[in-house]
């Protein structure tokens, strides 16, 4: 009997690098995380350089872990957050890096894009308004603070496709990072020219966009020795982070939309044609599989707000879990659980890059239980928003299913099925953006000839978790508070509907 296909997957995401090993038959063999230096370009997040010393390393380690030789992986797939940026040389070196997702530094270069380009001919050539999370407005804050990067830069890559830029010398990337830069056209799938012009951005600069489950390139004789990889391994293209999500989640029809627990935060909603959102409240991207679109959102559960609580709150007592290899998740799960629904009139408001924000209703009666449960569920009830905004805009409702670090909490699966009032199901596969990876890896050599065969086989199992009536009906009541809130404190998170507006 043959043996079975084995598969690497890796995923660069905001606060570290995951990794998997996995058979062709979804069997996980081994994960891992490698961390990255704190602030390492001095810019609030990792650098290129991390993001190579992170894989290179954990790549040795995932072959140790899961017992491996190197010429046993039969190709490496590739996924990461398309909304970081590199600039890179004619050399292959990174220079500067654009830090991922949402932040009030590139406010001011928001407005110059808009300025120049204009808001209605960034929502008719991309489907949306641009963000501060979008990379084109990152370029102009790069050009401006990073001088000798703009002069000497000759590409600007994602992070997954910078490191297969180092692994096999190759350089593209996929439609889902390219829709991440408010530079692509997602209805053509073809970078726009025009807004290219209109910012006076460089098109060379730009790589070429390929099928996400088409092989790159292979591993290189230099790149194999800094790894520990076999030299001549297939390196497949892969896919943005929520990308690879869905697909590890089954997430591939229009009939089911994807919620991200942790991480960004990311709602995922497959279309059949390219739709827009009038309102704004979702922007239009692309499905790593082909004849799909999406409709997208990022912060609504994200781990922005528990990630505070921890440092801020508890540092201690997080510190100490992470020093007995407990996840520090288990131990919000635990104080959250201790607090009714409703955190006794305590909620979270969650912010983005560039709106704030909040906790009210805190009294000296509530403790760090509350802020855990009202986090928990502001982040749910930020869900609900995105979630029925897709179901607007497809014209039907849709299966929520839960992936991402969080999805492993049965606390936080029950609350968002609470918060959303439906039924959800959640997988608990570790590091899914990279078993997503994979599985685009193992269709792209031919282990399975059609990639959703290739999900059907591989994708993570699923628990159902159904809405508490009594849980349901006090969230309910919440949410209803917190869109009172928002009209008076800010906006809903990462929405920005203002830009949406003047565009529609």
């Amino acid at each position: 009997m043959a043996a079975p296909a084995i598969l690497l997957g890796l995923d660069v995401g905001r606060d570290g690098l995951g990794m998997v090993a996995i058979t062709g038959d979804g069997k996980v063999l081994a994960s891992l995380r490698r961390g990255y230096a704190v602030d390492a370009d001095g810019d609030g997040g990792p650098g290129a350089s991390d993001w190579w010393r992170a894989a290179r390393t954990g790549f040795k380690e995932l072959l140790r872990r899961a017992e491996l030789r190197s010429d046993q992986v039969r190709a490496i797939g590739l996924s990461g957050d398309g909304d970081a940026l590199v600039a890179v040389d004619r050399n292959g070196d990174g220079l500067a890096t654009c830090p991922a997702g949402a932040d009030p530094r590139f406010a001011p270069f928001l407005d110059e894009a808009i300025k120049l380009a204009g808001a209605r001919n960034f929502a008719n050539l991309t489907g949306s308004a641009p963000t501060t999370a979008s990379g084109a407005v990152k370029l102009l804050w790069l050009q401006a603070n990073h001088k000798r990067a703009w002069h000497d830069c000759a590409l600007v890559l994602p992070p997954k496709d910078y490191l297969r830029l180092r692994l096999t010398g190759t350089v593209g990337t996929d439609a889902t990072d390219a829709c991440a830069t408010s530079l692509y056209n997602p209805r053509t799938r073809s970078w726009s020219k025009q807004l290219l012009q209109l910012l006076s951005l460089n098109h060379e600069w730009l790589p070429q966009v390929g099928s996400g489950a088409s092989i790159a390139g292979r591993v290189t004789d230099g790149a194999a020795r800094d790894s520990g990889l076999q030299s001549g391994t297939p390196v497949v293209t892969g896919a943005g982070h929520a990308s690879a999500l869905a697909v590890a989640a089954g997430v591939i029809d229009s009939t089911s939309t994807l919620v991200e627990l942790g991480d960004g935060g990311s709602v995922f909603a497959p279309t059949i044609e390219p739709m827009r959102d009038l309102r704004g409240r979702l922007r239009t991207g692309c499905h790593t599989l082909p004849g799909l679109w999406t409709l997208q959102s990022d912060g609504g559960a994200s781990s922005a707000p528990l990630d505070w609580i921890l440092d801020q709150v508890m540092p201690s007592e997080s510190a100490q879990a992470r020093r007995n290899g407990r996840p520090v998740l288990e131990l919000l799960a635990e104080l959250a659980a201790e607090i009714p629904p409703g955190a006794d009139g305590l909620v979270w408001l969650p912010g983005s890059g560039n709106t704030p924000g909040g906790c009210l209703g805190l009294t000296r009666h509530h403790g760090r239980g509350h802020l855990a449960r009202a986090a928990f569920e502001g982040g749910a009830l930020a869900c609900r928003i995105a979630v029925e905004a897709a179901d607007a805009v497809r014209g039907g409702i849709g299966q929520v299913v839960l992936a991402g670090r969080g999805a492993s909490s049965p606390l936080w699966a029950q609350v968002v099925a609470d918060g959303i009032g439906r039924p959800v199901q959640a997988i608990t596969v570790e590091e899914p953006a990279a078993v997503g990876a994979a599985i685009l890896a193992a269709n792209a050599i031919g282990h399975h000839k059609v990639l959703a065969d290739a999900i059907k086989k591989m994708a993570g199992k699923r628990a159902t978790y159904s809405p508490r009536r009594a849980s349901a009906d006090v969230l309910a009541g919440t949410a209803d508070r917190l869109a009172t809130l928002r009209q008076t404190w800010a906006a809903p998170p990462a929405f920005e509907p203002a830009l949406i507006e003047a565009a529609s």
